[in-house]
């Protein structure tokens, strides 16, 4: 979710999937059906190595890839020269979060190759609404955090309050401002308060009875906290306490849960750098306004090492493209992106590519970090396909072409790496052992 300091609000929460299997049982997290599965033998494919692409045979054998061939094939498939890449995947969006409109997503997603998602925040209860369309060969493999922890009418309470009272995400008055922090009607679902330590050792149990994929963060304009805590006149203006952050990470830790934190400015990056957090649902500058100073945004070369020494993933979410925004906060905006990737790049840090967008994919968010030049077309493909699904699922083999992962790939029309665009040209879809139908 984004809040700007102009008061404008771009909404990313609910939304959905498409339809199961029917007549077959599938393991939790888009495992690998029950069931036996038929035998594949694809020919005159170009397989991605990670580097390039090699004319290869594989089969699919129980939903798994493999260079051996099975003693039975039941169908042999004619590639005719595509380009088999692993499939794409969004690591911060706030989809699949009800079932008003699932079948819409999902189609979606499996449109533009997304096989996995990462919805970082949404309903608890709109997930399990979804949870039978969801993780299954059929549909999107999706990652949930179950309600995000933030600070009394902080950031998310705006959002999910609005929808529930106002029928919007955020309030346009003073009066809508003053309904919406007297709501709780979501509260202790698609978000915590914690304002306190005591708060947060009396609280959280309930968080972990929800069993989140993964602990959301938030952290926003810190350099402000205490300011903005005192006002009563805003709502979604400010975050956690940022002294909360570290115990917030390390009883996390104890659980076995990773940690994703909305950041704002780079005084929210170092915050959540320092805490440990794994994972900057941001990079700062986002949205960087003609009034702006943009060094409010910049990272520094230290940052950027440091990120990289920790392992840190980063998600720039590069929002500020669309027709809304004008020019010249375009330009300052795009200068402060490419130079916090650079730096990034430099230093080896771990990226992944996300939307934060409701209602879309990451497609367009993508193609436009690759016209901003930093990455290279091999560079960009490589943390589309391989580095994004990594930091939604890592202890599943999935991201790579590889012996023994799973059995899930694209096939394009054209060579990505020679024109990154054929990502939009997708002619076969295959997950998990099945051809995706988007019918």
């Amino acid at each position: 979710m984004k809040i700007f300091r102009n008061g404008l609000l771009i909404f990313c929460c609910s939304a959905a999937l498409l339809f199961c299997l029917h007549n077959f049982h599938f393991a939790a997290k888009g495992q690998t059906p029950v069931l036996q599965l038929k035998s594949f033998q694809f020919d005159n494919g170009q397989w991605f190595d990670g580097e390039k692409f090699k004319r290869q045979v594989f089969y699919s054998v129980g939903g798994i890839l493999t260079k051996r061939k099975p003693g039975k094939i039941d169908e042999i498939i004619d590639l005719k020269n595509g380009f088999v890449i692993p499939p794409f995947a969004d690591a911060h969006c706030h989809n699949f979060d009800g079932k008003w409109n699932i079948a819409e997503q999902t189609k979606k997603y499996l449109a533009d190759g997304i096989f996995y998602a990462k919805v970082q925040t949404n309903s608890r209860r709109g997930a399990l609404e979804v949870a039978a369309n969801v993780n299954t060969p059929a549909s999107v493999d999706v990652s949930y955090a179950h309600g995000a922890l933030t600070a009394s009418f902080g950031h998310g309470v705006e959002i999910y309050e609005g929808l529930a009272i106002l029928r919007k995400p955020g309030a346009s008055t003073p009066e809508e401002v003053q309904k919406i922090r007297a709501s709780k009607t979501r509260e202790n679902g698609a978000y915590y308060i914690i304002d306190t330590a005591a708060e947060l050792e009396l609280k959280w149990r309930k968080i972990l009875d929800g069993k989140p994929d993964f602990l959301k963060i938030y952290l926003l304009t810190t350099e402000e906290f205490e300011r903005r805590r005192d006002r009563t006149d805003t709502v979604g203006d400010r975050g956690l306490d940022p002294a909360l952050v570290p115990t917030i990470v390390k009883k996390a830790r104890a659980a076995g849960l990773r940690v994703s934190a909305h950041v704002d400015t780079v005084t929210d990056y170092r915050v959540a750098l320092a805490a440990g957090v794994d994972e900057m649902a941001h990079l700062p500058g986002y949205y960087v306004g003609l009034e702006d100073d943009a060094k409010k945004y910049q990272l520094t070369e230290k940052d950027a090492r440091e990120t990289s020494r920790r392992k840190i993933w980063v998600v720039p979410a590069p929002i500020a493209h669309g027709s809304w925004i004008k020019e010249d906060a375009r330009k300052k905006t795009d200068e402060v992106l490419k130079h916090n990737l650079s730096l990034l790049r430099a230093a080896k840090a771990r990226i992944a590519f996300g939307s934060d967008r409701y209602g879309s994919t990451p497609l367009d968010d993508v193609l436009y970090l690759s016209k901003l030049g930093v990455f290279s077309n091999l560079e960009m493909l490589k943390i589309w396909t391989e580095a994004t699904p990594q930091t939604i699922f890592p202890n599943r083999r999935i991201g790579r072409l590889r012996e023994g992962y799973e059995a899930s790939f694209l096939v394009t029309s054209g060579n990505p790496i020679e024109d990154f665009k054929q990502v939009k040209n997708i002619r076969m879809r295959f997950k998990q052992g099945h051809f995706v139908n988007l019918q």
